[in-house]
């Protein structure tokens, strides 16, 4: 059974956009509905103001971001670091080694889209926890600028940034850049976590009435197994609240605070369901509809959900049993070697694939079994009318070809998909590896293809061949940056 809800602040006004209950109209941006209607707050100037270019002309330059770890076998100091690769001037470079203040040790080191600020969550040895700091990067001389060092706020859990524009419609409107994070220690079975919202640049004390997306205002309240999700752009954020047998899903507009209970998975007072705020949950690109993965009831489904007032019952795909399924999983094997998804799905950036991780040990059971879990990277079209595609394709063999992927990312234009898995003859490090998600070749324009076990051409794409220390990647990001020529 599935439960809808609806208390949207200016729900009333919403119905008269046009986009009704009718589940066969045309999805219309949850964002523009606000606009549409003369409702965005006004003002002059940004909310954001990073490092940027420094003036000049620019140039559009793709861009990988990824943290490296690098730990000595023995004696040494391990180090951690976010570093960059820039596609078109084949050029790695680390952006935090050196200068000695931003913290990457810590749980979460990320930069913007945009790659204009920097955010860090650093422990605090008097209070306890972590303090959030920003600060803006100079692109120009690829070094974060440590004088413009600005903390947030004390006790952060988590945190994210996203851009968005005023006005999603008008290509000149002003872009505003914010950031989002959770504060606090939930205590108790209904304790709750505070998630907040200001700009990276910093809050302004004046104006708020008329230009909320200026000031610090608090989104909602999480429990602890809750969370948020924020989109690449748009000013919705994606509030998760969950219980024992249910999780809903509730809307925040950045721009004028705006908030919208939208969709209730799952039955109140029920057991079975295993619901989270870790679940991979977004909000695509086109911010229309949002991916939900679910394991309701020991099943994996996939369910696509239009973001707007009154949606109509979500699409669902059912994908695989989970490893709790109380008839045992592994049970659809032919493309469904898996009984769990993984982190969050990843948007093409027309939004009409939806890309996620499966993981599952069906092949150590196998005749003959092997030794490692199987790993892919898969897809399937919005409408969720197709069969999943297997776009990694591994091996299912005791060999590092049967890669063991981490992290992944899809480029901006489609072109590229990255991940993280281990190389060859050293199940201690990890090396990053791009492929075309449509037809699944290895990009070898770096590095030589290594020994396989079948006829595909399989090359790493960056690593670090150093011996005595292991080396992992994670946290993939891409980024497209206007870069100083």
């Amino acid at each position: 059974m599935r439960s809808l809800f609806i208390s949207f602040l200016v729900f009333s006004l919403i119905l008269v956009t046009g986009c009704g209950d009718d589940a066969t109209s045309e999805p219309v941006r949850m964002d523009a509905q606000v606009f549409d209607l003369g409702m965005g707050p006004g003002g002059d100037g940004g909310a954001g103001g990073g490092g940027g270019n420094n003036g000049g002309p620019t140039e559009e330059h793709t861009r990988l971001s990824y943290i490296k770890s690098v730990t000595p076998r023995g004696m040494g100091t391990a180090s951690v670091d976010l570093v960059i690769y820039d596609f078109e001037d084949d050029e790695e470079f680390n952006l935090t080694g050196g200068q000695g203040v931003v913290n990457c040790v810590s749980k979460l080191c990320r930069l913007n889209k945009d790659m204009t600020w920097i955010g860090w969550l650093e422990p605090d040895a008097v209070a306890g926890g972590f303090r959030l700091k920003v600060a803006p990067i100079d692109l120009r001389q690829k070094v974060v600028q440590i004088d413009r060092v600005r903390e947030v706020n004390d006790r952060v859990n988590s945190f994210d940034f996203t851009t968005f524009k005023l006005n999603p419609d008008d290509p000149n409107s002003e872009v505003v850049e914010e950031l989002i994070y959770t504060r606090g220690q939930a205590m108790g079975s209904d304790g709750t976590i505070d998630v907040w919202v200001e700009p990276v640049a910093g809050a302004s004390e004046e104006g708020c009435e008329d230009a909320p997306y200026r000031c610090r205002n608090l989104v909602g309240t999480v429990n602890a197994n809750g969370g948020f999700r924020v989109t690449d752009s748009g000013s919705l954020i994606i509030l998760i609240e969950t219980t024992l047998s249910t999780m809903t899903l509730k809307f925040y507009n950045l721009a004028n605070t705006a908030q919208q209970t939208l969709y209730t998975f799952g039955e109140q007072n029920m057991t079975g369901s295993q619901f989270s705020g870790r679940l991979p949950i977004a909000l695509s690109p086109d911010a229309t509809y949002l991916a939900v993965f679910t394991n309701d009831e020991f099943i994996w489904n996939l369910h696509t959900l239009q973001a707007r007032p009154m949606p109509p019952e979500p699409g669902n795909h059912v994908l695989f049993e989970g490893r709790t399924h109380p008839q045992g999983d592994c049970r659809r094997m032919g493309d469904y070697y898996f009984n769990e998804v993984r982190f969050n799905p990843v948007f093409s950036s027309d939004s009409e694939w939806i890309y996620f991780l499966a993981r599952g040990d069906c092949s150590r059971r196998g005749d003959p079994p092997t030794n490692r879990d199987d790993f892919d990277i898969l897809r399937i079209n919005r409408n969720l009318d197709g069969a999943v595609e297997n776009v990694t394709n591994n091996l299912r063999a005791s060999h590092w070809s049967n890669h063991d992927i981490g992290d992944f990312a899809l480029s901006p234009d489609g072109t590229k998909l990255v991940f993280t898995a281990e190389r060859m003859n050293n199940v201690s490090s990890k090396s990053i590896w791009v492929i075309n998600p449509e037809d699944g070749s290895y990009d070898c324009s770096r590095n030589d293809p290594l020994p396989v076990l079948d006829a595909r051409e399989r090359c790493e794409f960056v690593f670090d061949d150093r011996s005595g220390a292991d080396i992992v990647y994670r946290d993939l990001r891409f980024h497209k940056v206007q870069v100083p020529r």
